[in-house]
């Protein structure tokens, strides 16, 4: 839990929210976040190594696309747990 807490920021929370509506490719993505496709990918990287993301890849117009949907619906941060 706490790999995932600390691999959310506000880029990975967009991506995430981007994601869990319609698969995207990693360009459009940067596009629609207004970052570098590079960052952008080691961002949507660690998110797949969270399994918060699956990455597959597909033929594109220039070559290879890495696009990117979400493994999740939500995530729930209970900070403080009262003991029963």
């Amino acid at each position: 839990m706490l790999e995932v807490a600390e691999a959310l920021n506000s880029t990975t929370l967009k991506i995430l929210q981007l994601v869990a509506k319609e698969h995207l490719d990693i360009t459009t993505i940067a596009k629609r976040i207004g970052l570098s496709e590079t960052y952008i990918s080691e961002q949507v990287r660690s998110l797949e190594e969270l399994k918060l993301t699956n990455i597959t890849y597909e033929r594109g117009k220039r070559g290879i696309r890495k696009v990117c949907d979400s493994t999740i619906e939500k995530i729930t941060l209970v900070i403080n747990e009262e003991s029963t």
